[in-house]
């Protein structure tokens, strides 16, 4: 079966309206502990001003994501890969969640063991603009928690580290791309075994998420 992907066109967005995934986690984890950021940063063992240019969408250094995956309740490697998404998209940033604002909700990621959604083929087998889905399954925590919604955007190449849905006869799976190759996609999911996925129509980035 074809495998329909698009090739990323990197569009130039205003800095302010932009934040990488690791900059939404860090501030969605603010907001859910009720915490001000001078105490955030106090936690962390560094100044405000530095606490602050991270939520604004600046790489933390090397020497406090120990500390910071501690922070986030990730394991380090987890912490790397959300890093290494920032720094190897455009500019280190995606675009702002206001780009996504009248994205189709496409269903619930609910299926708590294969974390797979059967989407509406009653039009188009594979979305082929922004959507969002809701992810009700903890396959993917802690990166994407229970309850959270995701965008994904077509427009964007998959690479490995990157989260997606791969989507395949009508179904979506979730989870870590590992392997993309001869039109069978491997995922890697952190509450359950790895998943190969065949004869995929297309594979998406998650690029946004957002605790609803």
């Amino acid at each position: 079966m074809f495998l329909q992907i698009c090739q990323y066109l990197a569009v130039a967005l205003p800095m302010p309206e932009q934040k990488s995934r690791l900059s939404q986690l860090i501030i969605n984890k603010q907001k859910s502990r009720g915490l001000t950021e001078r105490e955030c940063a106090v936690e962390l063992g560094v100044l405000q001003q530095t606490y602050s240019t991270w939520k604004a969408g600046r790489i933390p250094r090397e020497k406090v994501w120990p500390a910071l995956a501690k922070f986030l309740s990730m394991p380090e490697d987890t912490l790397k890969d959300l890093i290494d998404e920032a720094t190897g998209s455009p500019g280190g940033k995606i675009p702002a969640l206001s780009v996504y604002g009248n994205a189709r909700t496409y269903g619930r990621m609910a299926d708590r063991k294969e974390a797979k959604l059967k989407f509406d083929t009653s039009r188009k087998t594979v979305p082929e603009g922004r959507y969002a889905v809701i992810v009700d399954t903890k396959i993917m925590e802690p990166a994407l928690p229970v309850g959270c919604k995701a965008w994904l955007d077509p427009g964007i190449w998959p690479k490995p580290g990157h989260d997606v849905v791969a989507h395949a006869r009508g179904n979506g799976w979730i989870g870590r791309l590992a392997k993309l190759e001869n039109g069978n996609a491997t995922l890697h999911r952190f509450g359950a075994d790895p998943i190969e996925i065949a004869d995929v129509d297309a594979v998406h980035v998650i690029v946004l998420s957002e605790r609803i």
